[in-house]
């Protein structure tokens, strides 16, 4: 079995012992991670998208009027709301370890990049609470790695694939309701795919100034116990725990291995390595970190100097 490549999170001094003793990395709500014009800019994908499926569509109104699209752009605004509300939320990786700019930007230089293999399950720390399980769908509850997209083309690609996300999530779920009691409600949690879609592409765009970055997002959306969203110490916006799955924390095959989407209490999160960051001394922090990794049930995880010029 070949082994996943590492993802890595930059963080600052001072959070790395928390990630370590308490096992959690925050989810950040995407409406606070990401700034206005990046949001601004996924939904300007979406209805650029929309715009060219009905241009394209309006000649063949007479063959397929099942598309109404007043009815889908209700839909897609709706879902864009949802991102200003809590849908979405997202821990934000990199595939390169030892990137100068992002020490600068994300670890003040003498912080610590935190490595995990990418595709690993990361469960919500919380209670599943008395709602309608929905444990077979896990688009509807989805944790998903996302490549961040920078490119128009492909933006506008997403953002179609999304659309049709909507109109699908509406049309299964307008089914489903019709065949079940009105109390049961199985029918949002085809609405909610869809929308949990559309956020996960918006979520993806940005802008290509940052295109060096490589982005790669851990998504966690429409959690359906608000008790386990909290809010931030600072600032408006709020976040989920997320930390490494009970059993086999280090596996990324999601058909085999399908840990509860949440964990009343946290586990040992699945690190393979730290990076020191190169503003600090290595030897103090390798001294520093050996013994709260050994304590706390991370011996295996290797610590590593950074070659960034960056003092």
């Amino acid at each position: 079995m070949s082994t996943p490549d590492l993802v890595w999170h930059y963080t600052k001094h001072d959070v790395v012992e928390k990630i370590i003793t308490n096992h959690e990395l925050w989810a950040a709500d995407v409406a606070g991670l990401n700034d206005a014009t990046e949001l601004k800019l996924g939904n300007k994908r979406v209805r650029q998208a929309f715009k060219g499926m009905k241009q394209g569509w309006d000649y063949y109104d007479s063959a397929f009027p099942e598309i109404d699209f007043e009815e889908l752009k209700e839909s897609l605004e709706g879902a864009g709301g949802d991102l200003y509300h809590g849908s979405a939320f997202v821990t934000c990786f990199s595939p390169v370890s030892d990137d100068t700019e992002q020490w600068q930007k994300y670890a003040l230089a003498d912080g610590f990049a935190v490595g995990i293999p990418r595709g690993v399950y990361l469960p919500v720390v919380g209670i599943q609470s008395g709602a309608i399980s929905r444990g077979p769908y896990i688009e509807e509850f989805p944790f998903r790695w996302l490549d961040l997209i920078y490119d128009k083309k492909t933006q506008l690609e997403i953002a179609t694939r999304a659309i049709w996300e909507i109109r699908d999530g509406e049309d299964e779920g307008a089914y489903i309701d019709a065949r079940h009691d009105v109390g049961d409600n199985f029918g949002a949690i085809f609405r909610d795919r869809g929308s949990s879609g559309y956020v996960d592409a918006v979520a993806s765009i940005k802008n290509k100034h940052f295109f060096r970055e490589r982005e790669v997002r851990y998504a966690v959306a429409r959690p359906e116990n608000s008790a386990a969203i909290h809010p931030n110490p600072v600032g408006t916006h709020a976040h989920l725990r997320i930390t490494g799955a009970k059993t086999d924390p280090f596996s990324t095959d999601w058909e085999q291995h399908d840990p509860e989407y949440y964990q009343e209490t946290p586990s040992n999160l699945p690190i393979v390595s730290i990076r020191v960051g190169p503003r600090n001394n290595f030897a103090t922090e390798k001294a520093r970190l050996r013994p709260l990794l050994d304590a706390n049930g991370y011996s295996a995880v290797n610590i590593l100097k950074s070659k960034s010029p960056l003092r």
